[in-house]
């Protein structure tokens, strides 16, 4: 294609991709959505009734704490509360693309074209195609008012920060993002296995202050009965076992246990305890977590480094024992890179690499309501289609981890 008409493809995609999320905005800021659970939580603290009452509520106690200022807002104007979160999702994710292109080039993002060495344009096709690619996952995020992408630019600024060595402001984010929804847990010990001590000690000192922060909320004795209820029945409960749950515990328990996800689809080869089904996903994941550590010592540059976080945020959903389709924006920043590790000639395994990317864009894409119908979409998600689709992507992270990008 011409220069002249990849610019005219470029508008009319950015126009349609802009005319949905319009559409998600108007539409999503008049639904309860899962904010709902927001506030419900926060009116729970407001009113002193119990906050685990509700059966939303799955966050820790310091959630129910955050939530409040939502409530107050929502008890004003609900439209307005969800109109101010969901514009807040959108401007964000221009802040995730600008600390993936930044983390992963050293680039700056702009808004408009530009021939300088040190940017990028948002519409170039190395960051729009990304973009596109991940769409249907933000667009989950959206229509059901979720706080992941909140959390994932989060994670960034974390990551930057470990890079800028500024442990400080990194280590109070990080201990405030699991403080409120605990999955981004999996980054604390990475950072310790990165040997960021400092960042990690103020990570873990600002959880301990939630906690602290919580129980002077709630009184000594709710705020004990709070954590307890959270770890025992929540955090550590049984697996949820749904086809819209797309962690590995999920896809265990249907693969070695006599339980449906749903759809009343079965597809077990073995029909063991649920909880000894548990223990062994859990030592599957310790030795996948050991063999992964192996391949990742000793990096040889710094973009080794970048692609190392990147590589630990798409596993979080896979690893979570609850999984949402919209958690998986957290593979945002790994297609990123990898889509533009695939332009490099020196990647080694490329092939397989390339394959395994595109499988994993295939099954994520490509099993989506729009495409193939509710019914074989969600049958596709009791085998675990989008655990896949991530599952591929971290494999062709790790085929290509060895080669040295450009720096």
């Amino acid at each position: 294609m011409s220069q002249k008409q990849q610019q005219v493809l470029r508008i009319i995609l950015a126009t349609l991709v802009g005319l949905a999320l319009i559409f998600e905005l108007v539409r999503d800021s008049q639904r309860a959505g899962d904010f709902i659970g927001y506030i419900n939580a926060g009116n729970a603290v407001i009113n002193g009734t119990p906050i685990y009452a509700d059966y939303l509520n799955t966050w820790p106690p310091f959630f129910a704490v955050f939530s409040v200022p939502f409530a107050y807002v929502d008890a004003v104007s609900p439209l307005l509360v969800r109109l101010i979160w969901l514009c807040g999702i959108i401007v964000s994710w221009f802040y995730i693309t600008k600390s993936a292109v930044s983390l992963t080039n050293g680039k700056e993002l702009v808004l408009k074209p530009s021939d300088e060495s040190k940017a990028i344009w948002l519409l170039d096709w190395k960051v729009f195609i990304p973009l596109l690619l991940i769409l249907r996952f933000v667009i989950d995020d959206l229509s059901n008012i979720q706080i992941n992408s909140y959390l994932l630019l989060a994670s960034l600024f974390v990551i930057g920060c470990h890079m800028k060595q500024k442990y400080l402001a990194g280590g109070i984010v990080l201990g405030f993002i699991i403080a409120l929804k605990v999955y981004p847990v999996f980054l604390l010990p990475f950072f310790m296995y990165r040997k960021a001590y400092k960042l990690s000690a103020i990570a873990i000192g600002t959880i301990a202050m939630t906690v602290a922060i919580s129980f002077m909320v709630f009184g000594p004795t709710e705020g004990l009965s709070n954590y307890q209820n959270w770890i025992s029945n929540k955090a550590m409960g049984e697996t949820i076992l749904t086809h819209k749950n797309q962690s590995i515990f999920p896809f265990m328990e249907g693969l070695a246990t006599s339980q449906s996800r749903g759809l009343e689809v079965h597809y077990n080869m073995l029909d063991l305890p649920a909880k000894t089904v548990k223990m062994i996903t859990f030592c599957l994941i310790v030795v996948f977590a050991l063999l992964v550590a192996f391949r990742f010592r000793k990096p040889k540059t710094m973009s080794q480094v970048v692609g190392q976080f990147f590589f630990v945020l798409a596993a979080i959903p896979v690893l979570s024992p609850l999984a949402w389709k919209y958690y998986f924006v957290f593979t945002f920043p790994l297609i990123f890179l990898q889509f533009t590790r695939l332009n490099d000639k020196e990647v080694e395994h490329k092939s397989i690499v390339k394959w395994l990317f595109v499988a994993a864009m295939v099954l994520s894409i490509g099993s989506t309501d729009g495409i193939l119908g509710a019914r074989i979409s969600d049958v596709l998600e009791v085998f675990g289609v989008v655990t896949f689709a991530a599952i591929c992507l971290l494999l062709s992270f790790v085929l290509s981890y060895k080669t040295v990008p450009k720096e």
